[in-house]
């Protein structure tokens, strides 16, 4: 803050006050109890049939997989990343993305055709993980806990 003093203005100065404030709130750092949660969550999401195929100049991956949520909780927005090797079986590429949406709990939910963009021409075979997920505070289609 400060106090300004102008004068130019007839005889008397023209005192100002400037100041600023700020307003927001304060992150903290997640609880061991929010970290174990969240560590739940991504642990009872499960990946199956697992397959993707090239597009475009044959350098675009297009994913498609059933994510089933086997845990308690909904979450949404899950955080997927596919490690690529070569034909001996080094680590050519990754592709991280987050498909977004919500993946209620005890429900499956089926991904097709979804871009995770461009790929490394040497990759012969992939492996595609969840590495995320946000918890969900709405349940989809049911009344609030």
């Amino acid at each position: 803050m400060a106090l300004i003093k102008c004068k130019g203005f007839g005889s008397k100065a023209a005192t100002f006050f400037l100041g600023f404030a700020v307003v927001g709130t304060t992150l903290s750092a997640p609880t061991s109890k929010q970290v174990d949660q969240q560590a739940q969550a991504v642990a009872a999401l499960q990946m199956t049939e697992v397959s993707w195929h090239q597009r475009g100049w044959n350098d675009m991956m297009m994913f498609n997989a059933t994510v089933q949520n086997s845990g308690k909780r909904d979450v949404k927005d899950i955080q997927v990343v596919c490690d690529h090797v070569s034909n001996n079986e080094t680590k050519a590429a990754s592709n991280p993305a987050t498909i977004y949406g919500p993946f209620p709990a005890g429900k499956s939910k089926s991904i097709r055709e979804f871009d995770m963009g461009f790929f490394h021409d040497h990759t012969k075979g992939t492996n595609c993980s969840i590495v995320g997920a946000t918890l969900a505070t709405k349940r989809w289609g049911r009344t609030a806990r």
